[in-house]
């Protein structure tokens, strides 16, 4: 591929043409809405065709390449995927790259119209952060039965993408850990390189995606806890100094069925 110019003035037209481009990139999907109420094996293969072709603008519009390493660290059956989170981007990216996990995600986003609806119909599981049991209970319950379904879940642990509070562990994946009983595989990336947070603009480059070997199920919180943190850290976030080497488990994991 050619190299794009990363001229300020270039990446402004580029940017701007994206949007108008996904604007009429979707116009053909609209008809399709009506699988909001089919059943996930039917609207699935279509959202995921519609991400196809957001990730295909974003190549060949804005220059933005994506290359990932370590996929044999995945296991083949249900997981624990636990990203670090720096745009919209993985939001998009990793569903469609890894099978359709059901993803953790904020309470509030269900409210959105549209986004609510195909969160819910992917079984998507919401977050409440007020910090009551009951509903936090209901959402461990909800990523069991998707666990039990054959599906891998998917959480961005850090629960912002400022960069302020971005590499910060939450302690309710600490909990989701210990309640699933798999396997969690941190997932770090750069997306924010390209998918600068609370800018519309979208730059040129490459995001690397790795996925680190798996924390083996039945870790004491804390190790847990500072094992994640450290691979999903800034230390070990793709560019960084030093970046790439692997985090150590303390055994081996076998991937379920």
């Amino acid at each position: 591929m050619t190299a794009l110019s990363r001229t300020p003035a270039a990446i402004r037209a580029r940017s701007v043409a994206f949007y108008l481009l996904c604007v009429a990139s979707t116009l053909p999907f609209l008809p399709l809405l009506v699988l909001i109420f089919a059943p996930v094996r039917v609207g699935w293969p279509v959202l995921r065709a519609y991400f196809s072709v957001q990730i295909w603008l974003l190549r060949v519009v804005c220059g933005q390449r994506v290359r990932v390493t370590g996929e044999e660290n995945l296991p083949d059956g249900p997981c624990l995927m636990a990203a670090r989170h720096e745009s919209a981007w993985e939001t998009l990216y990793l569903p469609w790259r890894f099978g359709n996990p059901a993803v953790m995600l904020k309470r509030e986003l269900l409210d959105i119209p549209l986004v609510g609806n195909i969160a819910r119909k992917l079984k998507y599981i919401p977050i409440d952060r007020s910090g009551d049991l009951e509903t936090a209970r209901a959402s461990f319950d909800a990523a069991n039965a998707e666990v039990a379904e054959g599906r891998r879940i998917l959480i961005f642990p850090a629960g912002t993408r400022d960069p302020a509070g971005r590499d910060a562990m939450q302690s309710g994946v600490a909990v989701l850990y210990r309640q699933l009983g798999l396997p969690c595989v941190p997932v770090t990336h750069n997306s924010g390189d390209i998918w600068p947070h609370r800018s519309w603009l979208r730059r040129p480059g490459e995001v690397e995606i790795r996925i680190l070997p798996p924390i083996p199920p039945g870790e004491k919180t804390r190790v847990f806890l500072e094992h994640l943190g450290a691979a999903l850290g800034a230390a070990n976030r793709p560019g960084a100094a030093g970046a790439g080497a692997p985090v150590a488990t303390r055994g081996p994991v076998t991937p379920r069925a």
